[in-house]
């Protein structure tokens, strides 16, 4: 008896549940499978033990002229997302006993380039986009405190939106996130200005928003429901249009923001792993390019030979 690659999805989803994963990424992982089942219908394979390494290989190609599910060309990282979710996938099928050989098994991933955003915000730029909220008002006061958050702790977005009210440690400065990338969970310290907005946005703002209604969300919507990703993003993109700031200023901008930041004031890489939450220390290590590259421009401005040069040319 067959079963089919539909029945086999539904069965790999609950099997992630029971790990529990977080429904973000089991609804990426279903996405990626969809994706994947469609490559196969074209190519006529209905099911598992059809799939060869050659297969994979041909979908890894196929996959490479597809446009993400935002409608922007695929990058290798984009690519190797979808590629290891479709890896899991086979390998909870071998594992189950469905099927007897991985096909993903020979995968070879595409190598990522080593990508920092070019314009990393200055503190003083930073600084501006905070200060462009409006603390007199409670829309204003809660979109200050987000960007207090955001640089305080280079929270990715799914991150912020994710914390509730009991994640907050006001006492010892810290947030506690609970099933960040990679469903791991990590404590974040919180800085003073954070604490500052933080205690008045629980204390009496978050309760104009709810207006009595319940929420265990810590940041929440004008209509007191958790806060939309397109809310998020909008917020983020107005106050930087409102200081001025010409740079591309996303939410992960912040992040790195956050980390350049840190790692210009020489704080130790360990410590700045552990904040942002990344699996690889080689990861974190990229951000001192950034200030290498500080550095050099500093030796060019500043040091005599280099003046000499300028003068010269």
């Amino acid at each position: 008896m067959t079963i089919s690659l539909e029945i086999l999805s539904e069965r790999y989803c609950h099997y992630l549940e029971s790990l529990n994963y977080s429904p973000q990424t089991i609804r990426t992982r279903t996405a990626y499978l969809a994706q994947f089942s469609r490559f196969l219908s074209e190519i006529k394979i209905t099911e598992a033990h059809m799939v060869t390494a050659r297969v994979m290989g041909d979908f890894q190609q196929w996959l490479f002229y597809q446009p993400t599910f935002r409608g922007t060309a695929r990058t290798a990282a984009t690519s190797n997302r979808v590629l290891s979710g479709i890896r899991g996938f086979f390998r909870f099928l071998k594992t189950e006993g469905i099927i007897a050989r991985d096909p993903t098994e020979s995968i070879e991933f595409a190598r990522e380039p080593d990508q920092l955003p070019r314009n990393v915000l200055t503190p003083r730029e930073a600084k501006k986009i905070i200060e462009a909220a409006d603390p007199s008002t409670t829309l204003g006061y809660r979109d200050r405190t987000i960007l207090e958050v955001f640089y305080s702790t280079g929270l990715r977005r799914g991150e912020l939106m994710a914390l509730e009210l009991d994640d907050v440690k006001l006492d010892e400065g810290l947030l506690h996130i609970r099933s960040g990338k990679g469903n791991k969970d990590r404590v974040v310290p919180l800085g003073r200005w954070a604490v500052r907005y933080l205690e008045s946005y629980i204390a009496g703002v978050r309760h104009e928003f709810l207006k009595g209604r319940q929420s265990r969300a810590l940041f929440v919507s004008l209509m007191g429901r958790s806060m939309s990703t397109q809310t998020v993003i909008h917020l983020v993109k107005k106050y930087a249009r409102l200081a001025g700031i010409k740079k591309h200023v996303n939410c992960h901008l912040w992040r790195h923001t956050c980390a350049t930041h840190l790692v210009q004031n020489r704080a130790n890489l360990r410590h700045v792993q552990e904040i942002l939450g990344h699996r690889s220390l080689a990861t974190t290590e990229r951000y001192l390019s950034l200030t290498i590259e500080d550095l050099k421009q500093a030796h060019r401005k500043f040091h005599p030979r280099e003046k000499e040069v300028a003068r010269d040319s």
